[in-house]
């Protein structure tokens, strides 16, 4: 299968027009019809355009024809770690509960100094009045 084969799996794939592929990796209807018909081999302008708009499609594949077409399929967003191959010793995924971590609540500050410096190098302090508190 060569890169145009390819291609055209792509737009069989997503279940779209070759027009509306075109709009999707933002280059001219034209550029995609000359290479459905064989006129004109892929840029590598129009390889990065797709590989940009749908970074699920395995880029080894799209180039050179190894591996799937998908990292992931349509429409399912890939994850980070899912081009790596399960590992065997592990049996069954294990599902790991995120929990947001809790801040404990800072004690309630209060003003006790302000303190002006002014240009001539001298500088005032300022304290607030006193809490008065009632008692009975």
């Amino acid at each position: 299968m060569n890169e145009r084969e390819r291609i055209e799996a792509v737009i069989k794939s997503l279940k779209i027009s070759a027009r509306q592929f075109a709009d999707e990796i933002r280059v001219r209807p034209g550029t995609i019809s000359n290479m459905m018909s064989g006129r004109n081999n892929p840029s590598l302008d129009v390889m990065k355009r797709i590989m940009e708009r749908y970074p699920t499609i395995n880029p080894e594949w799209l180039i050179a024809g190894r591996g799937e077409m998908w990292r992931t399929p349509p429409g399912k967003e890939a994850g980070l770690f899912d081009h790596l191959a399960p590992d065997p010793k592990e049996g069954s995924q294990r599902t790991v509960k995120k929990e947001e971590p809790q801040l404990p609540a800072a004690p309630p500050k209060q003003i006790t100094k302000i303190v002006v410096y002014y240009s001539d190098n001298t500088f005032e302090e300022f304290s607030p009045n006193p809490v008065i508190t009632k008692t009975t």
